[in-house]
């Protein structure tokens, strides 16, 4: 179908090529630019005469044959190209020799051959025929219906008019949904079916305001729903309706058909009923109930003077028990058994510079000592990066700091344990620092006034050579051991 446009400048098809003329004149070839009814003709068209009307893009030209039937009245013979049958299309008049018309396009096939008149077979000049711009604005000036007529369009207007009432205003036009659902509909339909019909127009849920297609309604309803109204399963009120995420708290507290157990079952009663019945069971079988809980005391104040006997016995052994290990903490050495795993994972993160520092779990050197917190850097730190093992204590801030002797002076030693199963064969890596009580070592020794003090320790504690050599790594693992050589004298 054409599209018959309507601006006021008409550009002629590149199909001439400057070769028609009027009254014999020649035009310029495509090599030399021609303004032609106020616009500049890229291609170098030929000058033509009458007045500008608005018309096609050039590009139209090569469309399907325009339904003859469409105008209103019947097509004249002359509007007619004898050569396509077609309407006339920018028609080119033979102006010299017959006066007769064909389209521009028929016309620019026709300069192929000798050309010769399609109705007449007079020889033709073709450097005398012109492009007959004021035939083509009447052309254009036709009326016309709309090809939907026959679906109800009423439209009738001018032939440069059609397309764009074809493609944009004429709601019997057939259109695709533009939700690609796949259905093929009036455009006059459309709202229709965008309110009642499209499965894949998306609608919210009247209920939970949830967002899904039309096709999935059904579904969510089903399923989804949180708000959806529903009766309740015991049938307590046929008009009463609850949302679906409420309903089981109505059955398990509000419903008056649930069943439900007597809450005197753990005494021996075993009725069930619904709960609107429960009251009456309460209240005609009081008497029971209240003899079965005498019952019930009376078992349960036997079991608990037994179990109060035995809560005393263990109190007591615990009481000795406890002073027992607080007199054990004071006559020995405080120590901590570090275990650290994956070591050769660790060991590699710590070289590459991931990690570096791994803190043991805080331990005291007794009930009421010290509290402390061991750190080992795998990879080495200070004089000990990339070469050793470096092992450093914390003193943290504890419990009963303030019953204790400040600065803390006293001997730390820490071990890498040699796993070897021969006992007499195991050589443990031994490193013992005593810390010196000066002034500059406050922030080391002294009372903890933040969450801990600096740390110190070991930079060379062991050689990374020396700790494959023996059993110190087994099932990739390693124990290192801190002692702290505290007597408890100095303690409270």
């Amino acid at each position: 179908m054409p599209d018959i446009g309507s601006s006021q400048n008409v550009q002629e098809p590149p199909h001439l090529n400057g070769n028609i003329s009027q009254n014999g004149e020649r035009y310029p070839d495509k090599e030399e630019s021609n303004m032609t009814g106020g616009s500049h003709s890229p291609t170098g068209s030929a000058k033509s005469r009458g007045s500008s009307r608005g018309s096609p893009a050039p590009s139209q030209l090569e469309r399907e044959k325009f339904d003859l039937s469409l105008f209103v009245y019947p097509l004249e013979e002359k509007y007619q190209c004898p050569i396509c049958g077609d309407v006339l299309r920018y028609p080119v008049q033979f102006i010299r020799e017959c006066g007769h018309r064909v389209c521009c396009k028929c016309f620019d096939e026709l300069k192929r051959v000798e050309p010769r008149c399609p109705v007449d077979q007079t020889p033709i000049s073709k450097d005398d025929a012109y492009l007959d711009k004021a035939f083509h604005n009447e052309i254009l000036a036709l009326d016309v219906k709309c090809k939907n007529n026959e679906w109800g369009c009423k439209w009738e207007g001018e032939f440069q008019n059609y397309q764009d009432h074809v493609n944009s205003n004429c709601e019997y036009a057939e259109i695709l949904c533009m939700n690609d659902c796949g259905a093929k509909f009036q455009k006059r339909f459309l709202q229709k079916h965008l309110d009642k019909d499209c499965p894949k127009k998306i609608i919210a849920c009247p209920y939970c305001d949830d967002r899904h297609l039309r096709e999935d309604k059904k579904a969510h309803l089903a399923d989804e729903c949180p708000k959806l109204p529903l009766p309740c399963p015991n049938k307590c009120d046929k008009k009463l309706e609850i949302p679906r995420d409420e309903l089981d708290q109505h059955i398990e507290e509000v419903c008056p058909k649930t069943k439900m157990m007597c809450e005197f079952e753990y005494i021996g009663c075993t009725h069930r009923c619904s709960r609107e019945k429960m009251p009456k069971h309460y209240k005609s079988n009081m008497i029971e109930h209240v003899k079965a809980v005498f019952v019930k005391i009376q078992e349960l104040d036997g079991t608990l003077g037994k179990h109060e006997n035995t809560l005393m016995e263990q109190a007591d052994l615990i009481k000795a028990q406890d002073k027992r290990v607080g007199d054990l903490e004071k006559i020995a050495n405080s120590q901590l058994i570090w275990r650290i795993e994956d070591y050769t994972r660790k060991l590699k993160e710590a070289k590459a510079g991931n990690g570096d520092t791994l803190f043991s779990p805080t331990f005291t050197t007794s009930k009421h000592g010290y509290r402390l917190c061991a750190s080992v850097c795998l990879n080495g730190d200070g004089k000990g990066k990339g070469s050793h093992m470096s092992v450093f204590i914390s003193v943290l801030k504890g419990a009963f700091d303030s019953l204790l002797k400040w600065p803390f002076d006293y001997r730390v030693t820490f071990y890498l344990l040699d796993q070897n199963e021969d006992h007499a064969q195991r050589k443990h890596i031994k490193f013992s620092i005593k810390p010196n009580p000066c002034p500059e070592n406050e922030p080391f020794l002294g009372r903890p006034k933040l969450e801990k003090n600096a740390s110190f320790g070991g930079a060379k504690f062991a050689k990374h050579d020396e700790i494959e050599t023996r059993n110190y790594i087994k099932d990739d693992t390693i124990y290192i051991k801190i002692s702290v050589d505290c007597d408890g004298l100095s303690e409270p």
